[in-house]
């Protein structure tokens, strides 16, 4: 009978000690596979992540978690995780430096696109995108082809999207403005 105790006793301690092993660094490898080791992406439809404010990521990682924000896989990812670990990986994500894209913007976008985030974006997104907070995320650097998929999955959504002052503001604009604010943000470093 005692042994079966020290058996059960050993076994919850072993169990205890591996929730100590998921390391943030540990859980934050899941998403190397789209968004690198740091959260540098390499690929234009992947986001950089690393860098980015944590109360911004934690919100959006949650927000996949829970459905509020829609996905093909994100949501099945972070659903894996408990609200501890995912401000975990917010956190180590946010620790990492910010790699902007090497991209420049072609001369005609670039004054389309200026006038466009100085009337619709600046308020949020100060600086040319470089500004973040919980709320909103750094644009400047980012890629064209992952902004404008965000860009028109907002205006899709219209209303709905968060927050909601944006998802008015992108209602208002065209593919091209779309586009070219994308590549507009991706040239800014």
């Amino acid at each position: 009978m005692s042994s079966t105790l020290l058996a059960v006793g050993l076994t919850l301690s072993s169990a205890a000690a591996a929730e100590g092993v998921r390391s943030a660094s540990m859980l934050a490898n899941t998403c190397a596979g789209c968004h690198s080791t740091h959260g540098a992406s390499a690929g234009e439809q992947m986001p950089t992540i690393g860098g980015m404010d944590n109360g911004y990521l934690y919100d959006v990682l949650r927000d996949y978690k829970t459905g509020v924000r829609g996905s093909t896989i994100m949501g099945r990812i972070m659903r894996g995780y408990t609200d501890r670990e995912i401000h975990a990986i917010a956190a180590y994500f946010a620790a990492q430096p910010w790699v902007s894209t090497d991209r420049v913007a072609v001369a005609t976008d670039l004054h389309i696109a200026r006038d466009i985030h100085a009337r619709q974006c600046e308020t949020c997104h100060e600086d040319g995108g470089r500004e973040q907070e919980d709320k909103s995320p750094r644009l400047a650097g980012q890629w064209a082809g992952y902004l404008e998929y965000a860009l028109e999955a907002c205006r899709e959504i219209g209303h709905r999207c968060r927050p909601r002052k944006m998802g008015e503001r992108v209602m208002e604009l065209s593919d091209a403005e779309i586009a070219a604010l994308a590549r507009f943000y991706e040239s800014e470093k």
